[in-house]
């Protein structure tokens, strides 16, 4: 359900007129979250500073924002520099944005968390060179880093998803992570997400000091006062016996078990996979599944790569990541609601909660494959509803649709496809 405050231009009268309250847990402070939706790229932010200006007299070292892919990135920054002109404002292009009183993905929402207080504020770090590699740039990365933070450091990594839409072809977070984790060992236990501006994949955009740039990852590193833990959510069940990749380049499978990738996928389907275009006409993934291959499994034990497009001629389909290999051993996926549903009933009340000499958290960020979306999924009703309602306590609480998930699994941070990751920061000590 839509809950998001819409906003129009404001006038003299209008302005600060209908804004949402802001969200603030008095308990922990050094947060304020806002959000708005609207037509208008500077109501809506202004709309969005307004609500801040009256949460709080202080000015944030750190605004934290994602844009719906309808907005003008360069609008959002102007308005609010007029506002908070000494504010770093890091962030990106999301394809919704998700708020305790529900979820909207129109591409019209914009949402901020702001923060104040200097033992949780992290520190950003940025490239722009994943157009000339995504493995290169993970290195760059990490090498700004390593000697900055310690090994622990809490991380929130970002970056843009799209390197271009026609042809369709996506940054890969796998080899992004790979570099970065070999030069900053810390970010093994990084959470994230691939920014893209709409469900079709259609754009991406980051956000870093004045500037919008493209083809860009962001590091936002917590200070050692901050730990981070994460709660991955799953949706997928596996419809086919195990086949193995016998050709393969890159993101591009061509055979499976030795015949053309499309007509085997195709036989565990009722209608064709893709449109006339190549593009899927639901949302499939291939799944590799983790750990012992024969024993009983379950969605946690599978890395899942979705399938974006298909190429008839050739008989090859194209996975969102290019992290399998040759004599894998695959299954296709399909999304069921019923576990989707189960899955964030159960799971996110056993977040993180606030505990005496314990852990204290003061914020929450879901990141939310698009393709959850009710809209994608076909469930009866929004994930992202379920995961608001099943939150443990009224820590501050954002979440945004992306493309990519990043989250610790079996050792290290990776990208995952078609899952929810639930991330918690926490002040220690």
């Amino acid at each position: 359900m839509d809950h998001i405050r819409e906003v129009e231009e404001p006038t003299e009268k209008s302005a600060g007129g209908r804004f949402r309250p802001p969200e603030q847990d008095p308990k922990n402070g050094g947060i304020v979250i806002v959000s708005a939706r609207g037509a208008s790229t500077h109501a809506v932010t202004l709309s969005c500073c307004e609500q801040l200006r009256r949460a709080t007299p202080m000015c944030p070292s750190i605004l934290l924002v994602f844009g719906g892919g309808k907005h003008t990135p360069e609008v959002i920054l102007e308005t609010i520099a007029g506002l908070y002109p000494q504010s770093c404002v890091v962030g990106g292009a999301c394809a919704g944005i998700i708020v305790t009183e529900g979820s909207s993905c129109a591409g019209s929402e914009i949402g901020m968390v702001a923060f104040l207080a200097e033992d949780i504020s992290p520190k950003a770090y940025c490239v722009d060179m994943l157009a000339h590699g995504d493995l290169e740039a993970g290195h760059q990365l990490g090498r700004l880093i390593r000697d900055q933070h310690a090994p622990n450091a809490a991380v929130l990594v970002l970056y843009d998803s799209v390197l271009s839409f026609e042809p369709r072809q996506l940054h890969s977070a796998g080899y992004l992570m790979q570099g970065f984790q070999t030069e900053w060992p810390g970010a093994m236990a990084a959470m994230g997400g691939g920014l893209l501006t709409d469900l079709n994949l259609t754009d991406g955009w980051i956000l870093l000091n004045g500037e919008v740039r493209r083809h860009a990852a962001l590091a936002l590193v917590f200070p050692g006062s901050v730990t981070g833990d994460a709660i991955i959510l799953r949706a997928a069940r596996p419809i086919s016996s195990f086949m193995a990749v016998t050709h393969i380049e890159g993101a591009e499978i061509f055979t499976l078990d030795g015949r053309r990738a499309l007509d085997v996928v195709e036989e565990h389907l009722d209608a064709p996979l893709t449109d006339t275009a190549g593009h899927p006409s639901r949302i499939m993934t291939l799944g590799l599944k983790l750990g012992e291959q024969w024993e009983s499994g379950t969605p946690d034990d599978y890395v899942n790569r979705l399938i974006v497009t298909a190429d008839r001629e050739k008989g090859s389909v194209t996975l969102f990541e290019p992290d399998f290999y040759e004599g894998a051993l695959v299954q296709l996926m399909q999304n069921d609601p019923t576990i989707m549903l189960d899955m964030a009933r159960s799971r996110v009340a056993g977040a993180t909660v606030s505990r005496e000499g314990g852990p204290q958290p003061f914020l929450r960020l879901y990141i939310d494959c698009a393709g959850r979306a009710s809209a994608m999924s076909g469930a009866p009703v929004e994930e992202a509803d379920v995961v608001t309602e099943a939150l443990p306590d009224e820590t501050s609480f954002l979440g945004f649709y992306s493309g990519v998930e990043i989250a610790p699994l079996g050792g290290r941070s990776r990208p995952l496809d078609w899952t929810g990751v639930l991330a918690t920061y926490s002040r220690v000590g």
